[in-house]
């Protein structure tokens, strides 16, 4: 599940790297529940790409990156404890995130749950 995870996340910095709301989202469940810092819960895909594309205008320039810290598996369901990171940024930002994810009927894995919020002021 780790190597899955890893490209998982190398998959989606590089969608928000390329500015691609609509890419990161691809991974993201249609009935996602998002939990951004400093806003209410954020239901559905659609409003997760409008809340990423503003986002990504914030941190037009910036390199995204992942740090798997921790994970587990239990049948469908898998969780996911990391850092990010956004370099390059104006401002750059770092924080941590917890996703809960779905293992979905292809066998692929989706997120279902995600919180993050910065370590940045």
């Amino acid at each position: 599940m780790k190597e899955i995870l890893e490209d998982f996340d190398a998959a989606y910095n590089e969608a928000f790297n390329r500015g691609d709301a609509e890419g990161c989202a691809a991974f993201f469940t249609e009935d996602v529940k998002l939990l951004p810092p400093d806003q209410p819960m954020i239901r559905g895909r659609q409003a997760f790409i409008d809340i990423y594309k503003d986002r990504m205008k914030q941190n037009s320039g910036g390199t995204h990156t992942n740090a798997l810290v921790e994970y587990g598996v239990e049948g469908d369901m898998a969780y996911q404890i990391g850092t990010y990171a956004i370099a390059d940024a104006d401002p750059p930002e770092q924080g941590k995130f917890v996703n809960i994810l779905k293992r979905q009927p292809d066998g692929s894995w989706k997120v279902s749950v995600s919180i993050f919020n910065s370590d940045t002021p």
